[in-house]
């Protein structure tokens, strides 16, 4: 009788383990997407807003004489002087934009190779 109680509840414990498995497993795997995605967007989202009027969306634009970011050799603290500074056309964005907004652009205009 014991050994069928202790079947039995070991069987119950191993059901809810399986249930409480597959539901951590699918908020787990929304949980590891969204910080993913909310990484992302940021940059992207600063970038479209200050950057893409002239760069354009992929970066090829060079409307007002902007550089193609695509083939742009500078690295990332060049352009953080870039974006923070100006040059020539390009204006200053450290009225605008903080140190960090600004490192977001940076690091989402380094994809558009």
């Amino acid at each position: 009788m014991i050994r069928s109680a202790l079947f039995l509840c070991s069987g119950l414990l191993l059901f809810l383990a399986a249930a409480c498995t597959s539901n951590s497993n699918s908020a787990a795997e929304e949980t590891a997407a969204a910080p993913a995605v909310a990484a992302e967007l940021p940059g992207k989202a600063l970038y479209t807003q200050n950057c893409a009027v002239c760069h354009g969306p992929d970066g090829k634009l060079g409307l007002n004489g902007a550089h193609d970011l695509t083939k742009s050799n500078l690295n990332a603290t060049g352009r953080v002087y870039m974006v923070t500074q100006g040059l020539g056309k390009m204006p200053s964005f450290k009225n605008q934009l903080s140190p960090e907004q600004i490192q977001q652009v940076v690091d989402y205009s380094l994809t558009l190779k």
